[in-house]
């Protein structure tokens, strides 16, 4: 029950709405070994039970998701890739990439509304990226038909045959929040076993295709000081934006041009989310 106000003369009790949530994630993450050159995707090292509880609105928090490509070969053809049940039929069109996108083009709605499976396609891995629950991204078959096109499945940022939790995604559809804007404040922590000055970069990406919000940020570690606090701010502007269609993830860039950077020690995540307006759950 809110507050009774009176207002010209008419009375009436004003609740108290939502205008944000929040989840927050923590850990002491495992020794991961970054040599010169390379990236790591940090959400491999998060899962859901690693959310601190005092930092997570029980009202509206993110959930970690898992993800997996589908690779197709061949030359011409087609073949069944299967999900959750269901054959969705893939024909070969001019070349793979043409082939695998015309293939999300027309099996896209039907997976959202049928298994919750977000596809799409992307050119920087020239793969069907897939986000879902774990037991149906496991269980994709694909099954050549006719001219020998074919394919198989991995975790692109693992190289295994299995999914991986690899991102975060933005609930949206069916929220009370549905078809509002929302603001995002999401707080990386480091604090990482300290050692020789080096310098690794953090950046905010779209899984849906690997692209890179906005910039990377620098984050540099010495033998006296092993943490640092950056912040990204991003938007989701509709049902049809990255965060909601694929979701986002955190990569680390080692671009020291010497060494291996270890980054064993303690890490986590703050997203605080604004809705544009005051929302009741």
């Amino acid at each position: 029950m809110g507050t009774l106000y009176e207002v010209n003369g008419t009375s009436g009790n004003i609740t108290s709405n939502r205008i944000f949530g929040s989840t927050q994630w923590s850990k002491s993450i495992t020794t991961t070994n970054i040599p010169d050159g390379d990236t790591y995707n940090m959400s491999l090292q998060f899962a859901n039970s690693d959310k601190v509880t005092g930092g997570t609105t029980s009202y509206d928090e993110y959930p970690t998701v898992y993800g997996i490509d589908i690779s197709l070969a061949g030359l011409s053809g087609t073949a069944n890739i299967t999900i959750d049940g269901t054959d969705y039929l893939a024909t070969f069109d001019t070349d793979l990439p043409t082939t695998e996108s015309n293939w999300v083009t027309t099996h896209k709605s039907a997976l959202k509304s049928a298994s919750n499976v977000n596809v799409n396609y992307n050119p920087n891995s020239a793969t069907i990226r897939v986000c879902g629950d774990e037991t149906i991204l496991n269980g994709i078959t694909i099954t050549s038909l006719t001219g020998g096109l074919t394919g198989g499945t991995a975790n692109f940022f693992t190289g295994l045959g299995v999914a991986a939790v690899d991102h975060f995604i933005q609930p949206y559809s069916g929220k009370a929040y549905e078809g509002q804007r929302i603001q995002y404040n999401i707080r990386v922590n480091f604090n990482l076993d300290i050692g020789s000055t080096n310098t690794i970069r953090v950046g905010l990406y779209r899984f849906r295709d690997d692209s890179l919000i906005g910039s990377t940020i620098p984050i540099i570690r010495n033998a006296d000081d092993p943490g640092q606090q950056i912040v990204f701010i991003s938007y989701t502007a509709d049902e049809n934006d990255p965060f909601v269609d694929g979701g986002f993830y955190f990569l680390i860039s080692n671009d020291s041009g010497t060494s291996t950077i270890d980054i064993s020690g303690n890490m986590g995540f703050l997203i605080q989310y604004y809705y544009e307006n005051p929302t009741s759950f």
